[in-house]
């Protein structure tokens, strides 16, 4: 027989279960503690009322059932303490803004009036008001306000667990001594970006709990049909952490486990907390599950005997805390602060009820906070190369870590992080080199887990960090898409233009490279789905250069498209590097007169060799380096200026033909500058199949500049 040894796992799952003498909470904190449930309770009791008479758009995922657990974790942070949390979050966040916002209080003397703004601007938000957190724009699924340190609630399950945890690692580096907190549903411990969060929060010592709110059901999946373990808190120790199961409907075990948990992850040890509790109503409305045949009434009435917001008033009474009269001064008066916040925008009752149509945001509202207004770039210097009487020879290879190296070197912020981005010198193409070196401490190798780095990439800029982010492949996007388009690319927008997002996305393209039909993908058609997204390709050294340095600068997400077969290009660049390039300004790459040729990172080489070949047979193309290539970034003034002189147009891009930016250029052309135009726009792009690894069948998925060529004379009959 084999020996067998058994491992010690390096952290330790327990039940937390406070003594009686724990429990001797000061009677001001305990008064408020229940007013809050209160509160809670009866926001989304009305909540549901308001969204049975039709006047809310939407879902309305309710906690009701789960408000002890919420008030009594919050109420072990700090106002600076960061959370998270899920599409059931409005317990969270109306305990994490009543904490954040309102100084201590009794509320059998007085209720602060800020109570009564919180109520109003979280319910304005929730029914898609103007008045709201995120104005109208976030609803009940998205609520957040970084005032009082609530990140977002988060309509993706798990999504938010990678971008606190990031926003944790930020206090680690500053050694603020703040905790993040990351609220997640049972369902949500499934999620792999869980699990890739949970493991470099203990790499790197971050200060961040886990809170799982295990109320049974994902939907109408029972945690014993989708999860193996009795406990979900065991999942800790399997990543090094401590963890503790609670009683999720004692708010007072799970204040005082939270401020263990507190001081724990201060120590820089994350922890997990497991929360059992439940959910009175169904997924998303006022029936209760019993009702959709997923759970029994004989369950429901069990769990009913340990609800907070009957039990917690007889235990605060039994201790000598409150009298029956107390209670009832208290439930009166959250019952009528609830009331009046509806009041505000819910005009008649029953049938008759409206509200009325001026609270909602008006169409002029509806693009702006998508991207920064720009004030960032006051006082930038833009240049071009010819603005530089002294220039020397640079590989475009070379330019890339020199640009990051002046960056890190001037500013603390920047961080850098990514796979193998400090190994090998700096990374597999010496994209980073050197760089490791320097910046020990702000160039970080991460796990192959995508997903969750740049989700902690969203956390650090959210945090006032300057991450620049390395996906090695474009293709390796896909693995992190929920984190890059539904979070990022979307964050400023739906909470309401709250957050700046100053975040630079590195990656490569490696069509030409043989890699095949996975590492070979064009990225720039795919995030330009996603308006928060801006988009830079430079095809020179000195480009680079001042794109990334308006990269860097900017408020927002900005991905920057190397390409492989540029690597090795050179080109002149000044000694000076403070220069940016603005966004949306195009260059004339060449001068020309009958077609105008746009193109952008390879294909502008590609482009150019095509003009020179054919000003030999007598043709003059002027071609267009868009260099920014984002929708809105789209230089059409100096497309509309080119198109005016040639009459003619081809777009070439390497991505494909199906779906990709060229398609968006032409159908904006010809509705901009049809009398312009001489003949048909052309596009010439990839082929829409999956790139092939043979190096023949690769060259002929993407144009060169022999099918250019040929191209523009058929455009001018030759």
């Amino acid at each position: 027989m084999p020996e067998k040894k058994l491992l010690k796992p390096e952290g330790e799952c327990y039940v937390f279960a406070p003594s009686k003498g724990e429990r001797g909470l000061p009677l001001e904190f305990l008064r408020r503690m229940l007013f809050e449930i209160f509160l809670i309770r009866d926001f989304e009791l009305k909540l549901l009322e308001i969204k049975d008479l039709g006047l809310i758009h939407g879902p309305v995922h309710s906690s009701i059932g789960q408000e002890g657990g919420a008030v009594g974790s919050i109420m072990a942070l700090v106002k600076e303490d960061v959370i998270a949390s899920t599409h059931r979050g409005h317990h969270h966040f109306l305990a994490k803004a009543f904490g954040g916002y309102v100084a201590s209080y009794n509320p059998l003397e007085a209720v602060p009036p800020e109570i009564g703004g919180i109520l109003k601007k979280t319910l304005a938000e929730i029914m898609g008001l103007a008045q709201g957190y995120c104005k109208g724009r976030g609803g009940s699924m998205h609520l957040g306000d970084m005032g009082c340190g609530c990140l977002g609630t988060n309509a993706i399950v798990a999504g938010g667990v990678p971008i606190v945890t990031g926003v944790g690692w930020a206090h680690a580096m500053d050694g603020n001594g703040r905790v993040a907190v990351s609220y997640m549903g049972d369902g949500a411990s499934n999620q792999g970006a869980v699990h890739e969060a949970m493991n470099m929060a203990k790499l790197w010592k971050i200060p961040v709990i886990y809170f799982f709110e295990n109320n049974l059901y994902a939907v109408a999946t029972h945690v014993r049909e989708s999860c193996s373990l009795v406990d979900l808190a065991q999942r800790g120790p399997a990543y090094g952490m401590e963890a503790m199961v609670v009683d999720g409907m004692d708010p007072v075990a799970v204040f005082l486990a939270m401020r263990e948990a507190r001081k724990i992850a201060l120590s820089g040890k994350p922890v997990v907390i497991e929360a059992k509790t439940y959910r009175y109503k169904h997924q998303a409305q006022s029936l209760p599950g019993s009702a959709f045949g997923y759970r029994s009434k004989a369950e429901e009435d069990e769990w009913l005997t340990r609800d907070a917001v009957a039990r917690f008033p007889e235990v605060l009474a039994a201790s000598g805390v409150l009298s029956e009269a107390d209670v009832k001064v208290l439930r009166e008066r959250s019952t009528s602060l609830v009331a009046e916040a509806a009041s505000s925008f819910v005009r008649g009752e029953g049938k008759g009820a409206s509200v009325p149509p001026e609270l909602y945001p008006v169409k002029a509202d509806l693009e702006s906070g998508v991207r920064s207004e720009g004030h960032e770039f006051e006082g930038a210097r833009f240049a071009e190369l010819s603005d530089f009487p002294s220039v020397t020879e640079r590989t475009f290879i070379d330019v890339v870590p020199e640009v990051m190296d002046r960056i890190m070197e001037k500013d603390s912020r920047a961080v850098v992080l990514g796979e193998e981005v400090g190994h090998m010198k700096g990374g597999a193409y010496l994209a980073t080199k050197g760089l490791f070196k320097k910046y020990r401490d702000r160039v970080i190798d991460t796990p192959i887990s995508e997903a969750g780095f740049c989700g902690m990439g969203l956390g650090l800029a959210l945090s006032g960090k300057r991450p620049v982010v390395e996906i090695m492949f474009p293709d390796f996007a896909l693995v992190a898409a929920d984190q890059l388009f539904n979070q990022i690319g979307k964050c400023r927008y739906m909470y309401g233009n709250q957050f700046d997002v100053p975040l630079v996305m590195r990656t490569r393209v490696a069509i030409g490279t043989g890699y095949g039909a996975q590492h070979c993908m064009e990225p720039a058609s795919f995030y330009a789905q996603f308006a928060g997204w801006r988009i830079v390709a430079p095809s020179t050294p000195f480009d680079y250069i001042g794109l990334f340095n308006s990269a860097y600068r900017s408020l927002d997400p900005v991905l920057v498209i190397e390409h492989h077969n540029l690597y090795t290009t050179k080109g002149p660049v000044p000694e000076d590097r403070e220069f940016c390039i603005p966004f949306g300004k195009a260059r004339v790459a060449r001068q020309g007169g009958q077609v105008t040729l746009v193109a952008w990172s390879l294909m502008t080489l590609e482009a150019l060799k095509a003009a020179e070949a054919l000003a030999s047979e007598g043709i003059e193309v002027e071609v267009i380096d868009l260099r920014t290539i984002d929708y809105a970034g789209i230089d059409y003034e100096t497309l509309g200026a080119s198109l005016k002189k040639t009459g003619r147009l081809l777009v070439v891009e390497e991505g494909h033909f199906i779906g990709g930016i060229g398609a968006q250029i032409a159908d904006e052309v010809q509705r901009r500058f049809f009398d312009f135009l001489d003949g048909e726009i052309q596009r010439l792009a990839g082929l829409s199949i999956p790139t092939p690894v043979s190096r023949p069948m690769e060259d002929i998925v993407t144009p060169h500049a022999p099918d250019i060529a040929a191209a523009v004379r058929g455009m001018v009959g030759r």
